[in-house]
């Protein structure tokens, strides 16, 4: 463990966007783990993942909960001057999926037969676009995001073509849940609550999830500069330990209640406890904060998401260096020492 005197810095402030996978950075604030690790952090909620992503940039966040293809596409300066990122944590698994308006759906349902699969109500919803007479409008939440990924993947699968059979838009996640009840989107792909919310409300039925498309995947990481890592190197660690223990927090079903509540609050999620639990965050859409592999860095994700940047013509080649690249990004070295499990269980004991 890293003593307070050893850290470089004591007061943080990291960034999150109101999604159900922000959860470890609101336990590790809620339950004392920072305190613990000698850290005073105030989370700061962000409208937008550029938002967020530029605010760590210019160093006006510490760190942040990040998109997993956020960090490295940073790193390439995809979008805008490059600047090297890192993660040495994956903060959840899955939990995104694309859901259509319930109208849109229910026209969907008519040309399938009941219980067919993912493929063939792809298949059917090609056809189907044919005779609607307009293109829907199905909003993603970013460019560089497993979400856009995703979305371009299972249209692209079905030879769905964007600007002929579809229009893509992006939007914040917390606004596309009002957007789709307006009538102003067709469907999105974003992760939770927001699909589950608009099954609940009768806005929306889902469509397929990630897990089905991909398996288990990255979905978030914490995400800092590399220079902020080499200036703060014990801060950086203990930081890390202080969130990796609030993910093995989540994983123990008796903490379930405690979690909603905490992210029910206005700070965060701003939604009723109520409404939380009926949407069964934790098990919708094979969501997992920790768990064997959940939480160590993936270079073949890593890797996969290179291909995705290339496949979305974001890159036009994949760099020379690519392994190394992805190894400078998912700091997999770093997880292994840092969050040696016999460790981490035995402070999660003495939180109880």
């Amino acid at each position: 463990m890293v003593t307070i005197d050893a850290l470089e810095k004591t007061e943080l402030q990291l960034g999150f966007v109101a999604l159900a996978d922000c959860a470890p950075l609101v336990v590790a604030r809620e339950q004392g783990f920072f305190r613990q690790q000698g850290l005073q952090v105030v989370l700061s909620k962000e409208s937008s993942w550029a938002s967020l992503r530029d605010k760590v940039s210019y160093g006006l966040l510490d760190g942040a909960q990040m998109l997993a293809p956020l960090p490295l596409a940073a790193t390439l300066g995809l979008n805008g001057k490059p600047q090297k990122m890192e993660t040495p944590l994956v903060l959840s698994q899955n939990g995104i999926a694309i859901t259509l308006s319930s109208a849109l759906q229910r026209r969907l349902n008519m040309a399938c037969e009941p219980g067919e699969d993912q493929h063939a109500q792809g298949k059917a919803f090609k056809a189907m676009l044919a005779e609607l007479g307009y293109r829907p409008i199905i909003a993603t939440v970013y460019p560089f995001s497993n979400h856009y990924y995703l979305l371009r993947f299972w249209l692209a699968q079905h030879q769905i073509e964007i600007g002929r059979d579809v229009e893509l838009i992006a939007a914040p996640p917390g606004k596309m849940l009002s957007l789709l009840q307006r009538g102003d989107i067709d469907g999105y792909c974003v992760g939770e609550p927001w699909n589950s919310l608009a099954v609940q409300e009768g806005a929306g039925e889902l469509l397929v999830s990630s897990y089905t498309l991909w398996g288990a995947h990255m979905e978030k990481v914490l995400g800092v500069t590399s220079e902020w890592a080499r200036r703060h190197p014990n801060t950086y660690r203990a930081m890390t330990q202080a969130i990796y223990q609030a993910c093995q927090w989540i994983g123990l079903p008796e903490h379930r209640d405690t979690l909603l509540n905490w992210l029910a609050l206005p700070p965060y999620l701003d939604a009723s406890p109520q409404q939380l639990r009926s949407v069964a965050l934790l098990s919708t859409l094979e969501q997992r904060f920790s768990g064997r592999e959940v939480n160590r860095p993936s270079l073949q994700h890593g890797e996969f998401l290179l291909q995705q940047m290339m496949r979305c013509q974001q890159l036009s080649a994949l760099p020379a260096d690519a392994q190394a690249l992805v190894s400078s990004v998912y700091r997999e070295d770093l997880f292994t020492p840092w969050c040696e499990p016999a460790v981490i269980d035995q402070r999660l004991r003495a939180a109880q």
